[in-house]
């Protein structure tokens, strides 16, 4: 499965530190910048569950720390890539998809990200 980093949310836990702890616990990677593209709601019509989806930049290497049990590997990639597996059928996390849609449309300028230190 290829994925962007994620996670649950702790109690008392705000959407933004979720994906910052994520980042840094799957990747390693810590960032400068972030911004809220949107929300999904991936199964709308049984569900309250909702995905905040978030970009960073200003990334830096550090060390991981997955939890118990988890298991993954890290790598990059170039944005066509990604777009390529979207469209080929390798990516089918809905999460990832929306993500790369947010991405795709981003960097041909159609859409814009409010960057931020702290996120809002």
């Amino acid at each position: 499965m290829v994925e962007f980093p994620a996670g649950k949310i702790d109690p008392g836990e705000t959407s933004l530190h979720c994906a910052k702890r994520e980042l840094r616990e799957e990747t390693g990677y810590s960032a400068t910048s972030w911004a809220l593209a949107g929300t999904l709601h991936p199964v709308i019509s049984y569900s309250t569950e909702f995905i905040d989806i978030w970009f960073a930049k200003g990334l830096s290497l550090g060390v991981r720390s997955l939890d118990k049990g988890e298991f993954l590997d890290v790598f990059t990639s170039h944005s066509t890539q990604l777009l390529t597996w979207c469209r080929d059928g390798t990516v089918t996390d809905a999460k990832t998809l929306v993500a790369a849609l947010w991405l795709q449309n981003t960097l041909s300028d159609a859409w814009s990200l409010n960057w931020s230190e702290t996120g809002r």
